[in-house]
């Protein structure tokens, strides 16, 4: 982290800069996005996304043909 007085950086985020004193603003951790929660994209490995995708699609059109079929 950088303070923007004194511009004494730091790696480690303090809420008041070590140096001058300085009250810095923390950033607040931004939630996941909700399809991010999915099992397939929780990891952002490709191959798993991918399947992922076409295992949705798949369970998606057997529930419409399912629902189609008159069974």
């Amino acid at each position: 982290m950088i303070c923007p007085l004194c511009g004494a950086s730091s790696q480690f985020d303090f809420l008041y800069c070590p140096n001058c004193k300085y009250k810095m603003i923390l950033e607040a951790e931004q939630p996941l996005p909700n399809w991010r929660q999915l099992p397939g994209f929780r990891s952002k490995t490709s191959w798993k996304m991918l399947l992922a995708v076409i295992l949705y699609i798949w369970i998606f059109l057997a529930i419409v043909a399912s629902l189609f079929s008159g069974f």
